[in-house]
């Protein structure tokens, strides 16, 4: 991400734990032994590294406001939440109070608790794992889903038109769908191209030692995004995902790997091989991806806010690699067209303050697009 929008990007590191063999307590049942819980150890902060453009980073973490947010966090996603031109930042932390950093320009300010995200509706801590910030409801938000372990659901937030959250991972139906899921890596993308971002989440439990009535191993599940409704649909068999043995996943990566214009999963698994799931939709929709390259923003895009206009409705997404779990993501930007086989229009926010729009884009085609020079 570029947090000062300089063109050059920056480098932000999610820290666990403090760990110490010396002083490692022993946990177990019987003769099996494991890592403890996350509550037995302290935090750590997270850290930004400024890139100054000669090939080295400096430190600014305590100016700018990280060294003194204690978490334990796990995962990380950017998007702008509140439209003001620069990147926040949204963080799972594992048994602990999520932080929401909203960039100001010059520091973050850590504006969870106020906004709604440090903690679930019910007041509990969860074990955040992973994240995706990524607007789901095509208002233009970027609106948050995390995963969590069994009983905890996988929470989702969505964004007040930047003025907070809103958490409705009931009223949505992702509670009581995932209440018995344990999920690592999350991931917003339109796999069928109706116009409607979907949710990928790899899936495992963290022990070793099972718990009765609960799978360490398990299989992936994709939820289908139902539209206007506001509602989640799990797939788990139906979209094909019991053909491997199930499994305690943990990363995930997405992409068009065949070029077929839906987007494909890789997998990764503790003690196993990677796992390549490819698209294999029915009755998919149009679909365009827009390949960015930036010239007084960040070469890649990273930041860019895309809208596109079909005669359906606007959706909304942005050029980033945070997403999952312990993984990257690097891509056009996709956008599921649905029975259009064009875009009215294509808008283009780039992190310099330009904005870019092309009218009358032809679909099912990879777009690539150059930052102007005004």
């Amino acid at each position: 991400m570029d947090v000062n929008n300089d063109g050059l990007l920056d480098l932000f590191v999610a820290n666990y734990l403090q760990w110490n063999y010396q002083k490692e307590p022993l946990c177990g049942i019987g003769d099996f032994y494991d890592y403890c819980a996350p509550e037995l150890y302290p935090g750590q902060p997270n850290q930004l590294f400024l890139n100054r453009g000669d090939g080295t980073f400096e430190d600014v973490s305590a100016q700018w406001g990280l060294r003194s947010q204690v978490g334990k966090a796990m995962g990380v996603g950017v998007a702008d939440y509140d439209l003001d031109g620069r990147p926040d930042l949204f963080v799972t932390n594992d048994g602990y109070y999520n932080f929401l950093f909203h960039n100001t320009g010059q520091k973050f300010e850590e504006v969870a608790l106020q906004a709604g995200v440090a903690l679930v509706e019910d007041g509990r801590f969860v074990s955040g794992m992973g994240v995706d910030f990524r607007d789901f409801d095509n208002d233009g938000h970027p609106d948050i889903v995390t995963v969590a372990l069994n009983n905890e659901t996988f929470p989702v937030f969505r964004n007040l038109s930047g003025g907070g959250f809103e958490e409705i991972t009931y009223p949505s139906g992702m509670r009581e769908m995932s209440r018995s899921m344990a999920g690592y890596g999350p991931g917003l993308f339109d796999f069928d191209n109706d116009g409607w971002k979907d949710l990928f989440v790899t899936r495992g439990h963290v022990r070793g030692l099972p718990k009765p009535g609960l799978p360490v191993e398990q299989h992936n599940t994709v939820f289908r995004n139902l539209g206007a409704s506001g509602r989640w649909q799990a797939l788990t068999e139906e979209a094909g995902l019991d053909a491997s043995p199930p499994a305690r996943h943990r990363g995930c990566a997405f992409g068009d790997l065949d070029g077929d214009g839906r987007v494909d999963v890789v997998a990764t698994a503790l003690g196993k091989q990677a796992e390549i799931w490819m698209n294999r939709s029915e009755g998919a929709g149009h679909w365009l991806d827009i390949a960015l390259e930036g010239t007084k923003s960040n070469r890649d895009g990273i930041g860019a806010r895309v809208k596109v206009v079909t005669a359906a409705g606007a959706q909304y997404n942005h050029m980033t690699t945070s997403v999952g779990y312990a993984s990257s993501s690097h891509g056009p930007v996709h956008f599921g067209l649905g029975a259009e086989d064009k875009a009215e229009q294509v808008e283009i926010r780039w992190p310099s303050g330009i904005v870019q729009t092309l009218r009358n884009v032809a679909g099912d085609r990879v777009l690539n697009v150059r930052e102007s020079p005004d």
